[in-house]
């Protein structure tokens, strides 16, 4: 066989093969690609899930703090237990860090006069009751949040 015999041999061979090794890799590169970029968009997302999670945490802790505030110090908060008007809103606010627009609405609901003794029956004692709405946001003011707790407290007569 001379040089020319086997340089047409070879030619044959190898000649059908030559790009598509470069096509190969241009596909994976491409797929390779598509997968890094939906990656990095779903760990955008996920940042952006968490950022608004932590966000709404502080509100509601802020609107929580607000309620047991308010109910824990009623004396120092000049809170009017006795009051048997439903129009009047009293309304009490606190600073907290990390959190703004803190905020408690007490409002009166209405009264009630218990069972009593076996003794004295029809003679218990008066309660009135009170809705609390504390209410909170977090510091951007983004993520609000409120809650309403019931109270009763022992009134004078009913």
């Amino acid at each position: 066989m001379n040089n020319n015999q086997q340089a047409n041999l070879q030619k044959t061979n190898y000649g059908g093969q030559q790009g598509f090794v470069l096509i190969l890799s241009l596909v994976i590169l491409a797929v390779l690609t598509l997968i890094g970029v939906s990656s990095m968009n779903s760990a955008n997302i996920e940042l952006k899930a968490t950022a608004n999670a932590q966000h709404h945490r502080k509100a509601f802790d802020g609107g929580e703090s607000m309620l047991e505030f308010t109910l824990s110090n009623p004396a120092e908060l000049l809170i009017d237990w006795q009051v048997t008007d439903t129009t009047v809103v009293q309304t009490v606010t606190y600073v907290l860090a990390n959190t703004s627009n803190l905020s408690a609405n007490i409002r009166y609901v209405g009264c009630m006069v218990g069972i009593g003794s076996s003794l004295e029956a029809g003679k218990g004692f008066s309660y009135g009751f009170f809705q609390v709405a504390g209410s909170g946001s977090n510091v951007s003011g983004t993520a609000t949040s409120s809650q309403t707790h019931g109270v009763r407290y022992p009134a004078a007569s009913c």
